[in-house]
């Protein structure tokens, strides 16, 4: 039997780097539209990290899908360094072409800026594999009907598709709309203060450009605070996420400012090159940490859930982003040479076995890994031992092999036609 030409219609919600990602590997062999209620579609944050587990991804399959990290602005990793917070003694210490060498790939660092642009341009861009995604701005998706494959929007327009991904955030509405309850946020106590600063401004002092010297994540380790630090942006930025423990609510996630004084006070008992440094920001947020109890299920009937939406987690293992690259592929890899959407509910049952125990298992070991109150906030001892506890969990993982391996044992015919770009072949059953 030979494939039809139909091509499924997808409706993704939400267009930040998950909902891009997606749609820059699914758009190969379907029709994509992606709303976003905000107006502008820019991306907020400071800057995040891709380790090996995804940016094997980003160098197979959406590579091929036109992704060009050379556009996004990436910086290698070279170096993993844990400082302590009061004479920057090296607590812990490796290159980073030790774990290269052993997982096969590196280790990115972007600005969230760059990295949105650069996949929502692949996403977009008339240049790519198949039809370019539809972007729809100022499209609000209040509820969803997994049934019915229907998502009705804030301005009363009822729109249908054959698969319907929620990719709006931790606060999903489409999430919410589908699973009620199941979807609340975890409130862990503590804050990270985030701020992007010049490189050259870091370099050009003595007291700070030793901790500049090279493009490595330097984490400054403290009893209940933590100050992770990566260059961003082709060099032109460093970027801090500064966590420390704070009660107050913060309702205005993504959109709180604070004066960079507070920041600095709060850090003001580390080695004075780190207020020195702090003190370079010209404007910095404050972000509430976040996160949610693992779902058991993140599919129903044509809807899934990808991204923050699916399992928002905190920023102490930088797996948030990878996670979503990984969900982007599994999807591709379970709607690949699917042409008949009674399929779907089925599909994505694959995906659900796929991902919901490798994502719970990943926030646990978040959670696990967090920063926490001290009996002694200001004493000498630290925990430094967090970073390499769980990591060969993340990125020994081959989303692409693991999606195709589940795919076979559902009794679909897919191969792995070519492991350095991803391409598949799909027979029908």
């Amino acid at each position: 039997m030979q494939p039809s030409s139909r091509r499924l219609n997808i409706i993704i919600c939400g267009g930040g780097i998950g909902g891009f990602a997606t749609a820059s590997l699914l758009r190969e062999e379907h029709n994509v539209t992606v709303f976003e209620q905000a107006h502008l579609n820019l991306e907020l944050g400071a800057a995040i990290t891709f380790s090996m587990n995804a940016s094997r991804l980003m160098r197979s399959s959406l590579q091929r899908a036109g992704f060009d990290k050379e556009r996004a602005k990436y910086v290698e990793a070279e170096k993993f360094q844990e400082l302590h917070y009061r004479d920057l003694s090296v607590l812990l210490e490796w290159p980073m072409e030790m774990v290269t060498k052993k997982y096969g790939d590196p280790w990115w660092y972007f600005s969230r800026a760059d990295i949105h642009s650069e996949l929502k341009r692949t996403a977009l861009s008339p240049d790519g594999l198949g039809n370019p995604a539809h972007l729809e701005t100022g499209a609000k998706v209040c509820t969803v009907d997994p049934a019915a494959g229907t998502v009705t929007l804030e301005d009363g327009r009822v729109l249908t598709g054959d698969v319907i991904i929620g990719a709006d955030g931790i606060r999903s509405t489409t999430g919410k709309a589908v699973f009620r309850s199941k979807i609340q946020t975890v409130d862990g106590g503590m804050s990270a203060y985030r701020c992007m600063i010049s490189s050259a401004q870091l370099r050009a002092d003595p007291l700070t450009a030793p901790l500049v010297d090279c493009a490595k994540v330097l984490m400054l380790m403290a009893p209940d605070r933590r100050i992770v630090v990566y260059p961003c942006s082709s060099w032109d930025f460093m970027n801090f996420v500064c966590i420390f423990p704070d009660d107050q609510p913060r309702t205005s996630q993504w959109t709180s400012q604070v004066a960079v004084e507070t920041m600095i006070a709060t850090f003001a008992d580390f080695h004075p090159a780190i207020p020195k440094m702090l003190g370079m920001a010209t404007d910095t947020g404050v972000w509430k940490l976040l996160d949610r109890e693992p779902l058991e299920n993140l599919v129903q009937d044509k809807f899934a859930l990808i991204g923050d939406a699916a399992h928002a987690m905190g920023p102490h293992q930088g797996q948030g982003g990878c996670q979503a690259i990984e969900d982007a592929e599994a999807l591709r890899v379970i709607l690949a040479g699917c042409t008949d959407p009674s399929e779907v509910p089925h599909r994505l049952s694959v995906y659900n076995k796929l991902r919901v125990e490798r994502v719970a298992q990943v926030v646990r070991y978040t959670r696990a890994m967090a920063p926490r109150r001290s009996d002694d906030p200001r004493g000498d001892k630290v925990d430094h031992k967090t970073t390499q506890t769980y990591s060969d969990y993340y990125w020994r993982y081959r989303m692409t092999d693991e999606a195709v391996r589940e795919m076979k044992q559902n009794g679909y015919k897919v191969e792995l036609k070519n492991s350095e770009t991803g391409e598949l072949s799909f027979a029908m059953t």
